[in-house]
């Protein structure tokens, strides 16, 4: 069989040593040693994966180097001798077992087998975590656990054996790297080494803690913008606590606002900047807010607003809610209180106050307080006006209560109405002169204390007569303002309206209750009239009843007229004051009409169709309707002459 395969090798034109033994030849000189292909050290046993190899014959025999095969497999090899390359890579960890494979003594013998066991090592980047510090250091962390010993460096520092699975800060100069080198104990050549970047963190910024409000049990907190880069701690000051302060809750660096559940209150807080890497070195907290606790009480119709802080300093500014909304009470600077007058019996006011100390403000859990009974309120003021239907309008104002409790509105000493409503409109009258009104107003709060009566109001009453039969000058006589105050001045305008009630013309009045209007409008059948009287203690003016005189719609119709064509009465045209919605009609002697018109610029020159006028008598018929709506009613005759 071996003769066989010797043939087909020849054959095959291969070209082979002499024929090699399938064991190793003992005692044969065989020799050879592996050497790093990197430094050139030789590798007694260990070799790594990636790292080149360089075999070199050690037997001291004039070898031909065409005759030195050499073969890598997990266990001996004696067939397949084809390669006389000495330089390999090995690719996987384990047992490497290479057999050499050199010419016997004499040329065409037989071929001495050698091998040798080489264990090869992995040689993976190791694992390890990092932590950027504070500016000039950072964290690193072995993980790995490949290797038996590992080396840490960081920038261009020199390397450092690091402990695996131990934190270790480090400072940092150079490049901002870190490489972590793993080794073997066995080999100082097989190593693997992992290199990470990081950005130093900014330099930390003192934290800034805005607001603290209470809101029952629980404490509400915001915060300006925190570094991401740093670890946040929310503390309350504690004297048994090492430093003085406790943490009650860690802060995600992400937040802005947080809210602390069962809140140590009262109690002053602060927000802890820490290194994640020296917490106890590198740390920064913020300005200490510390809680407001408010109290209130009433008596006597009037609220009384306490409070307490640990704080010293800033100032405080107090509100007060209720239905009509929220408005801020003035607070004297250094005062830790506030009694609050302008308040109604039997209302709830909600309170709050805020201590601000810069840019930080701390506010109280609200207090609701229900105002109790205490003084008769004091009497209300009221403002009567007349509106433009000739209804009076009163408005009644309560300095201390805007809303609550019941009105009751008298006219000239009787009861009028009674109402929580601040304002009522008087729509049964009927204004004249003869028959003045006044008004008053009362009080009762909700907790049954009555206010005295307001002084008496008594709206302008006008009145507007022809002083002619023309109504060309027109008489306007009123009565005088009354308003709350009946020692101060009062002054009148005479305001001539137009039928949809603009002004057209403002003319004041020194003195007197009277005024002659010598030029009222032309243009306007019924002439109308408003008086505007301010003073008299009113924030606004106080306006009449509107008067309003109307004049007779008139008529001029000529008795004949001439359409000759002479230029001289040629036609028939239509005269008078006040002709605006009227129908005027001619009819001849048979009954038919032959003319009619229903503006003054429609003139008759007497024909009948397209036929010449016909001399004799007409009828005319007028039908108007004034501007208060009554039916004008004229009729004549006219006589056409030729």
């Amino acid at each position: 069989m071996n003769r066989l395969l010797l043939l087909f090798l020849l054959v095959a034109g291969l070209r082979l040593p002499g024929w090699a033994q399938c064991t190793p030849t003992p005692n044969s000189g065989a020799c050879f040693r592996a050497y790093d292909g990197v430094t050139g050290q030789e590798l007694p046993f260990y070799l790594c994966v990636g790292r080149p190899v360089r075999l070199r014959d050690c037997s001291g025999k004039a070898l031909d180097p065409a005759q030195i095969y050499y073969r890598q497999a997990s266990t001996i090899v004696c067939s397949g001798f084809v390669d006389t390359v000495t330089t390999f890579t090995p690719t996987a960890p384990g047992v490497l077992v290479v057999t050499q494979n050199t010419q016997g003594p004499q040329g065409g013998s037989q071929g001495i087998i050698f091998s040798r066991n080489f264990e090869v090592k992995s040689t993976p980047l190791p694992t390890f975590t990092l932590t950027t510090c504070t500016p000039g250091f950072v964290q690193v962390t072995v993980t790995d656990t490949n290797y038996d010993q590992y080396f840490v460096q960081v920038g261009s520092s020199a390397p450092v054996p690091a402990l695996r699975n131990t934190t270790v800060t480090y400072p940092t100069s150079g490049p901002a790297t870190v490489s972590v080198t793993g080794r073997y104990n066995q080999t100082g050549i097989c190593t693997g080494t992992a290199t990470r970047s990081f950005t130093p963190p900014p330099a930390p910024q003192r934290p800034t803690l805005r607001s603290l409000v209470v809101q029952g049990s629980t404490a509400q907190f915001e915060f300006g913008g925190l570094q991401p880069e740093y670890q946040y701690s929310l503390q309350v000051a504690d004297a048994g606590a090492a430093g003085g302060y406790r943490t009650v809750a860690p802060i995600a660096s992400n937040l802005t606002s947080f809210s602390l559940s069962n809140a140590p209150l009262p109690g002053c807080y602060r927000l802890l900047l820490q290194d994640a890497c020296q917490p106890s070195v590198a740390s920064s907290s913020s300005f200490v807010v510390c809680s407001v606790a408010l109290a209130g009480t009433s008596q006597n119709g009037r609220n009384l607003l306490s409070w307490t802080t640990s704080s010293s300093g800033g100032s405080y500014t107090l509100s007060r809610t209720d239905a009509s909304g929220t408005v801020q009470l003035p607070v004297p600077a250094g005062a830790t209180q506030y009694l609050d007058t302008a308040v109604t019996c039997g209302t709830v006011y909600r309170y709050r106050v805020s201590l601000i100390m810069g840019a930080t403000t701390s506010t109280s859990d609200e207090v609701a307080v229900t105002t109790s009974s205490g003084a008769a309120p004091a009497a209300p003021r009221l403002a009567a006006t007349f509106n433009l239907r000739n209804q009076v309008e009163l408005t009644t104002t309560l300095a201390r209560s805007p809303n609550g409790g019941q009105l009751t509105y008298l006219r000239n000493g009787q009861e009028l109405r009674v109402t929580p409503a601040r304002t009522l409109r008087d729509s049964l009258v009927s204004p004249s002169l003869a028959d003045p009104l006044c008004y008053a107003v009362r009080f009762l709060d909700a907790c049954g204390n009555r206010s005295p009566d307001s002084a008496p109001v008594c709206p302008v009453l006008l009145e507007a007569r022809a002083a002619n039969d023309e109504g060309t000058t027109i008489r306007l006589t009123w009565t005088a303002l009354r308003g709350p105050d009946a020692t101060a001045t009062v002054s009148y305008r005479v305001l001539t309206l137009s039928p949809a009630n603009a002004v057209l013309r403002s003319v004041p009045v020194a003195s007197g209750l009277t005024y002659l209007d010598l030029q009222p409008p032309q243009d306007q059948q019924v002439v109308r009239y408003r008086i505007e009287a301010t003073g008299g203690g009113l924030i606004s003016a106080s306006y009449s009843n509107v008067a309003s005189v109307a004049r007779q719609v008139k008529l001029f119709v000529p008795t004949a007229f001439t359409p000759n064509g002479d230029g001289l009465n040629d036609v028939l045209e239509l005269k008078g004051r006040f002709l605006d919605n009227f129908r005027f009609t001619v009819i001849d002697r048979n009954g038919q009409q032959v003319f009619q018109a229903t503006t003054r610029t429609q003139t008759w020159d007497g024909r009948i169709g397209n036929e010449k006028p016909v001399t004799g008598a007409y009828v005319w018929r007028f039908e108007a309707t004034d501007q208060e709506g009554k039916r004008v009613v004229q009729h004549g005759s006219v006589t056409i002459i030729r």
